[in-house]
């Protein structure tokens, strides 16, 4: 019995070695990923006059192959609480600043942003000796769709003219196509249970108003305009691969 389990450890240990040997630190598994992550931007340009600081949660799925190409489709949800929109709401407000609702009393009215980025992205990690395998610095470029808008929060007062479609005059939805260079660092621990990636990115959109008019100012939105943003993330790294035993296990 005793030299039985010394030949099966003997075995374990050298089929653990040739998997070491096969994938050596600068080398990368392939295959899928799922990231969940989140970050915060500053905006500039056009868009630091209607918006302060914003924040973003999202998914995303990376294809990452042997040489390290890491290929991804991305979804965001951007908000913010800061906004700075000229004018906004002025023809709903009394003399003295108040928001009236439709039974006469002083409405709570609060505005935010909210955004959508759809993307594709395509980059390379590049690893050294040093690191772990599949960690390393990764440059990316993002492409895809962004568009934001005001969003207004209404505390128990009713207001038909923030009601559809009377809001279309209000939100200023804006929309169209935006690039997005990225720098991080990806970290895949030594025991393969950690994965983690954080960076900075800056996001250049070339967006278009979408409401042809704007009941408060009384004006049209000019465009296209050149949003922009620079900001940091972070995400939590999921190894997509099915799995490598029959065995269960209970707890």
């Amino acid at each position: 019995m005793l030299f039985a389990a010394a030949l099966a450890l003997a075995h374990a240990t050298g089929l653990s070695q040739v998997d070491n040997a096969a994938q050596r630190p600068g080398t990368f598994d392939p295959g899928f990923q799922a990231a969940i992550h989140f970050g915060g931007q500053a905006p500039a340009g056009p868009l630091a006059e209607r918006f302060g600081l914003s924040n973003t949660v999202g998914l995303s799925v990376y294809r990452l192959s042997a040489a390290g190409w890491r290929w991804g489709v991305h979804y965001r949800f951007q908000t913010g609480s800061d906004v700075r929109e000229p004018g906004l709401l002025d023809n709903l407000r009394d003399p003295n600043g108040h928001i009236i609702d439709n039974e006469g009393r002083i409405a709570l009215v609060t505005a935010q942003q909210r955004g959508t980025i759809l993307s594709l992205s395509a980059g390379r990690l590049i690893s050294a000796d040093f690191l772990s395998p599949g960690s390393g610095i990764a440059l990316e470029l993002f492409g895809g769709f962004w568009e934001h808008k005001l969003h207004f929060q209404n505390r128990g007062n009713r207001l038909t003219q923030l009601d559809e479609p009377h809001i279309k005059g209000y939100d200023r939805l804006t929309g169209g196509w935006m690039v997005m260079p990225r720098l991080g660092y990806v970290h895949d621990s030594s025991n393969d249970l950690v994965r983690f990636q954080f960076g900075v990115e800056a996001m250049f959109g070339r967006l278009q108003p979408n409401r042809v008019w704007n009941a408060d100012t009384m004006t049209a939105d000019s465009g296209p305009r050149m949003d922009r943003t620079f900001g940091l993330y972070a995400a939590w790294i999921l190894r997509l691969k099915a799995r490598s035993t029959d065995i269960d296990y209970y707890h």
